[in-house]
């Protein structure tokens, strides 16, 4: 019985390597803004439903955003769809970090760049998932989504955990900061893979870059 992980994609594949790890940053940035989210709702409201209202503004965008997502990546480059929402996604946290730097956030101003952030992403994922398939031989597809896998689980433990140092250390602003500069491993990612348009793949494209 296999015990660990396959790791020939990383080892063979850098575009899936570069893609691996720069996903695994933004995540982590992700992950540590959400924390932050929670924790500035809470400090303005001192109210546990005016926190559950982040789940409503992270839903409803996500309701209303992945079909029509799915639609742009059906008709798109799908690298450039990518990196034009991870470019506002960095937008989105630019903003989180200016409003707590300068103490200017309200409730409502949260919720908008939550359900702004869940319509960016509802949009990139579709056509991130299109990325692997065209990145590594069929042979090795089950051992790379094993490793988006593991990658997933890291990111859900790490993050939470780096964005309570984060604040202990530098305030909500430590965590807003630390995803704007995520969003680069993204943009490093996405940005050196090949075009990829929303026609199959041929083999010849795949494991290149």
């Amino acid at each position: 019985m296999r015990l660990l992980t396959d790791v020939t994609p990383l080892r063979e594949h850098p575009a899936f390597r570069r893609l691996w790890l720069g996903t695994m940053l933004s995540r982590t940035g992700s992950v540590m803004t959400a924390f932050a989210v929670s924790l500035q709702v809470y400090d303005l409201t001192r109210s546990s439903a005016a926190v559950g209202g982040i789940g409503a503004a992270t839903l409803v965008p996500l309701l209303l955003v992945t079909v029509p997502g799915g639609a742009l990546a059906d008709r798109l480059d799908r690298r450039r769809l990518v990196l034009a929402s991870t470019v506002g996604q960095a937008v989105v946290s630019v903003v989180l970090f200016a409003l707590a730097a300068f103490g200017a956030a309200s409730v409502w101003a949260l919720y908008a760049l939550v359900a702004a952030g869940s319509a960016l992403s509802a949009v990139n994922a579709p056509a991130w998932q299109t990325f692997i398939p065209r990145l590594v031989p069929r042979a090795q597809l089950a051992a790379a989504m094993a490793l988006n896998r593991v990658m997933f689980q890291v990111v859900m433990i790490a993050g939470p955990a780096l964005a309570g140092l984060a604040v202990g250390w530098a305030g909500l602003r430590g965590c807003y900061l630390a995803d704007v500069a995520s969003c680069a491993g993204a943009l490093w990612g996405v940005g050196r893979l090949p075009a990829m348009p929303p026609e199959a793949a041929t083999p010849s494209d795949r494991g290149t870059a």
